[in-house]
């Protein structure tokens, strides 16, 4: 299969890194086209007022260039520019996982939605760890069902996939799960004139609705399909009744 990897943590990120070398073990036809440095928490931010620039990075692995600009810069200079042709994009390993509200923010499922929007089909993945020994695993999980989850794919659809920290957590199954909402208890922390957000994810592995935040935060995997459309079509007969 021929892929297309990028992610927000950089090209030098563990997670990657990981990806590459696995998939390359699966024979997978790869080329990779990530941040040069951390681009984390940048949504879907792309450069229209500074350069883009390009390094092919050597030793590797895999033909590889690091931009500097966004993963959407990423997704969108190696189509449209280099013209590379791909059956897929993969986003990740994010460092963090990309569930619930997390996906609006994160780098890494826009990076995914944007291949969405040229036309590509494309999986987000990302893990909770910050320990790059569970890398590996999260890698060995996506190279062994890439034919399922790219089956599930379309070129209209984003698959968020994400794993607990294998390291610490026994995995109990997958779970087919509906975007959540995840609570950081964000607040601000002033020093001098600066300030800096500050919060730690809650817990919902207790709670009742059925999410990917619930799953997650209990063991599973969770796979859950997106889409870069934001029509409420539930509103559309009380907006024709209130303009008609």
């Amino acid at each position: 299969m021929k892929i297309l990897l990028v992610n927000d943590d950089g090209i030098f990120a563990e997670g990657i890194k990981t990806l590459s070398k696995v998939l390359s073990i699966y024979n997978h036809n790869l080329i990779v086209a990530a941040p040069k440095k951390e681009m984390s928490s940048v949504g879907h931010h792309l450069s229209i007022r500074t350069p883009i620039r390009v390094e092919e990075i050597e030793n590797y692995g895999a033909k590889a260039y690091a931009i500097e600009g966004t993963p959407v810069d990423c997704v969108k200079f190696a189509i449209r520019h280099m013209c590379v042709d791909v059956d897929i994009v993969i986003s990740g390993i994010n460092r963090g996982a990309n569930v619930g509200s997390d996906v609006v923010y994160s780098g890494t499922v826009s990076a995914a939605i944007e291949a969405n929007i040229l036309g590509v089909p494309s999986i987000a993945v990302s893990s909770v760890s910050y320990d790059d020994n569970d890398y590996f695993n999260c890698a060995e999980f996506i190279a062994k069902n890439l034919d399922k989850l790219y089956q599930a794919a379309h070129p209209d659809k984003v698959i968020n996939v994400n794993l607990p920290d294998s390291t610490k957590t026994k995995i109990k199954g997958i779970k087919i799960a509906k975007q959540g909402i995840r609570d950081y208890g964000d607040h601000y922390v002033q020093n001098g004139n600066d300030f800096y957000i500050k919060g730690t994810p809650k817990c919902y592995a207790d709670i009742k609705e059925e999410t990917d935040v619930k799953y997650l935060d209990a063991g599973y995997i969770t796979i859950t399909p997106l889409t870069y459309s934001m029509s409420d079509f539930s509103s559309f007969h009380k907006l024709e009744e209130i303009f008609k």
